[in-house]
């Protein structure tokens, strides 16, 4: 069996958290002990998005993690920085930023693999 590395286990505990707390939210916002505007709630799901992204950061074992991890912060901020109409921005003329952050991702590829693979050998 393929042991799972810290990164998976990393992330289970924090989704796992996640669920929880977002149940335990819903079940008291149902028996009327909070008061819950789910609409509202739904507006922070880009900042659990941000939080997985930078979950993936640390330590960054590949390249691949990295550049998901980068990935999933730049489309948390996108939504964010759209749904907010922040510098005039929105859904719709804002989306060629995420075309450019595909770019920017696999120009950085290369210069990624590169840095880990010699912080690889710096350790041995």
């Amino acid at each position: 069996m393929q042991q799972r590395s810290s990164q998976y286990w990393r992330g289970q505990l924090v989704w796992g958290a996640v669920l929880i707390v977002g149940g335990v939210l819903l079940l008291l916002a149902q028996f009327d002990v909070v008061d819950v505007d789910l609409w509202r709630l739904w507006l922070w799901w880009p900042a659990v998005v941000a939080v997985f992204g930078a979950i993936k950061l640390v330590p960054p074992t590949t390249a691949k993690q990295v550049l998901s991890g980068l990935w999933l912060i730049v489309l948390a901020a996108w939504w964010w920085v759209s749904y907010q109409h922040w510098w005039g921005l929105s859904f719709w003329n804002s989306w060629p930023f995420l075309v450019i952050a595909m770019g920017v991702g696999m120009v950085l590829e290369p210069a990624l693999v590169r840095l880990l693979k010699n912080k690889e050998y710096a350790h041995e």
